[in-house]
């Protein structure tokens, strides 16, 4: 019997926020089975992506579906939902976080295409990088939003093979040399965790 190895999936904030707000939605769903480490799915969330997270939380405000205003959470309200995903941010689940917590050393790579930059940070393919539409234009920070590139480079380095995002712009990157970037709703009724026949509803988080 051939054993098919569990689906490597990066979670975006945009995920997240989908799970907080709406426990029994799609992102929820995905989430739930990620942290019972569950044989078709790998999933995991790295520290720029937590850290991201707790910002928007606690500084930055996000609107609920819904609501007009974006509101802070304290930490006691995200506590619990942190605590049920614990899992996800293990160490063991994440290897490396190629860009740290600053860009400074990789201020030369400005101007260059997407992919080579791409290639130049996480030592991966550079063909396989530079042969997608999306990745052929110039890295700036007017065009690739740092948080992005922290994702995209986090997905590639630890070797997924989704990224799992809600984020229009986000989405637009589709692919990036071999990895796929696909929305939560696509990706959980891909693992039959959907009724199909129910409406899905996308959930972006109030951007800076």
């Amino acid at each position: 019997m051939t054993v098919v190895p569990p689906l490597r999936v990066l979670f975006d904030t945009t995920v997240l926020w989908g799970a907080f707000h709406s426990p029994a939605g799609p992102n929820a769903k995905l989430l739930d089975l990620a942290a019972q480490r569950a044989p078709v799915l790998d999933g995991f969330i790295t520290d720029a992506v937590g850290a991201e997270f707790w910002w928007r939380a606690t500084q930055q405000g996000v609107k609920a579906p819904g609501q007009p205003v974006a509101r802070t959470y304290t930490e006691a309200e995200l506590e619990p939902f942190l605590a049920t995903y614990a899992p996800l941010f293990e160490p063991q689940a994440l290897e490396h976080a190629p860009l740290s917590r600053s860009l400074g050393r990789y201020a030369g790579l400005v101007g260059l295409p997407l992919g080579e930059a791409l290639h130049a940070i996480t030592g991966k393919d550079r063909e396989a990088l530079l042969a997608g539409r999306s990745t052929q234009g110039p890295m700036n920070f007017q065009t690739v939003d740092i948080a992005d590139l922290h994702v995209i480079c986090g997905a590639i380095d630890n070797g997924a093979q989704v990224l799992c995002s809600n984020d229009t712009k986000t989405l637009s990157y589709h692919p990036i040399g071999s990895l796929q970037v696909r929305t939560a709703p696509d990706l959980a009724a891909e693992l039959g965790l959907l009724d199909t026949a129910t409406p899905t509803t996308r959930v972006v988080p109030q951007q800076p």
